[in-house]
């Protein structure tokens, strides 16, 4: 493996650390609640959800993060304010100190979500998700006005979707912003950005989604990570030829070796978190994440870096 010369950033939200050498930290894993069509949500608009299953989607992933030794993170969607703050409220309360994202395809409930983690004294915890090439000036002034110091920053480039347009969104900006996104993070008042590399379907730039993790990290020394298991939900191929087995669990298992392999590609090239999507495939993502950690803190050895964290898988599973 590898050790990037550049100086790698750590930046610690509520007590989850992210950046750091590959193999230093152990992966962060950010599972999904409340997305799209989620079966414990019985109105989208309200907010109303099945709160003992939440609470044991919830369970079951703070379990096997402490099993394995990778750190978890809880991905909060809402459709609309009222939703998303009722997640929060649920979530901030059974859970007094795990980070997590705010999250929402409308960017006014984005911005309802930063002024409420605020208002309600979380903001330590929040990462905002995201400052990208489409935000704008009224999303922009609610993080601006908010606690908030972390953010995901994405690297989407609409018009060019290579590693060149990668770096170039966050440098100089794209699609109408004349700033870079890390520079409005940087206005917003964000501290701790978090590079996510935008990853793109296969045949649409999945390969210079990839290519981002080192590029980001060599060049900007910031963590990166990314929403990585949208290679294979996207994957047309895929869609189709699971199609001809008979039952749910079969069409599975020819599916999630895919999604998890596309965690573990850049897990291996250095990225430090993964939005691995719903929730409910914690118990096949991190086995996995964490035997590729273990070998990955192997060779940090080898190369003289310092494990930094004493829950790291290969303290835990070795």
């Amino acid at each position: 493996m590898f050790k990037f010369d550049k100086k790698q950033e750590v930046f610690e939200v509520g007590n989850v650390k992210f950046g750091g050498q590959p193999g230093q930290y152990p992966t962060i894993l950010v599972g999904s609640m409340f997305y799209n069509r989620h079966n414990i949500v019985t109105d989208e608009d309200t907010g109303e959800f099945d709160r003992p299953a939440a609470e044991k989607l919830w369970d079951n992933m703070l379990e096997m993060a402490e099993t394995t030794g990778n750190p978890c993170v809880n991905q909060i969607v809402g459709e609309t304010p009222e939703a998303i703050k009722k997640y929060i409220d649920w979530f901030v309360e059974y859970d007094e100190k795990t980070p997590f994202l705010i999250d929402s395809s409308a960017g006014d409930v984005r911005a309802a979500a930063a002024d409420y983690v605020t208002e309600i004294g979380v903001a330590d915890r929040a990462i905002y998700n995201s400052i990208n090439a489409s935000i704008h000036e009224e999303e922009i002034e609610a993080v601006k006005r908010s606690d908030i110091e972390a953010s995901i920053v994405l690297a989407f480039n609409a018009v060019d979707p290579t590693l060149k347009g990668k770096i170039e969104v966050l440098e100089k900006g794209a699609s109408g912003q004349t700033q870079g996104m890390l520079d409005i993070a940087k206005d917003c008042g964000i501290t701790k950005p978090l590079v996510d590399v935008a990853a793109t379907p296969l045949g649409a730039g999945a390969g210079s989604s990839i290519r981002a993790v080192i590029a980001v990290k060599g060049h900007f020394g910031l963590p990166v990570g990314g929403g990585y298991h949208n290679m294979a939900s996207a994957w047309d191929w895929m869609k189709t030829y699971k199609k001809q087995f008979e039952t749910k669990e079969q069409r599975k298992a020819i599916y999630m070796p895919t999604d998890i392999g596309t965690n573990l590609i850049p897990q291996i090239l250095g990225s430090n978190f993964q939005l691995f999507g719903p929730i409910e495939n914690t118990n096949t993502v991190f086995p996995a994440t964490a035997m590729t950690d273990i070998i990955l803190a192997e060779n940090a050895k080898e190369l003289g870096l310092e494990i930094e964290d004493e829950n790291h898988p290969i303290n835990k599973l070795v």
